[in-house]
């Protein structure tokens, strides 16, 4: 299974190159996409049942006040043993099978079960 979450869709050339890579063709040649939208900031409780974590969108965004920082370690803390990514609208979780990969170009955060205090605020790699 290929999959590319997001929080805002295409909005930046690293997830859009993401995307051509997990099609493996150009956008224009692809016969179907499912592109659900995360529009409020809550968790997505484990990808709509396709995986095995979940994801809280709009992180950090000020249009979306309640996606902070503290309030994602609330929220994933009460999802706990599941993993927890919590992505702005400049990140995805890229999935092929089984192997999770970040692309980010802003802010995200991975809370783990027994560890909700995570590893706080990750930045992209520079």
């Amino acid at each position: 299974m290929k999959l590319l979450l997001t929080s805002s869709g295409i909005s930046n050339p690293g997830i859009h190159n993401a995307l051509l890579d997990l099609l493996g063709k150009p956008i224009e040649e692809s016969n179907a996409l499912f592109i659900p939208t995360a529009i409020y900031p809550h968790l997505t409780a484990h990808g709509a049942g396709l995986v095995d974590f979940a994801i809280i969108p709009h992180f950090c965004n000020p249009e979306f006040p309640d996606a902070t920082d503290t309030n994602a370690r609330i929220w994933a803390e009460k999802m706990t043993p599941t993993p927890v990514y919590a992505i702005d609208d400049e990140s995805a979780v890229k999935v092929v099978d089984n192997q999770i990969d970040i692309i980010s170009e802003g802010r995200w955060a991975l809370f783990t079960p027994g560890n909700p205090e995570g590893p706080g605020l990750v930045l992209p790699k520079k």
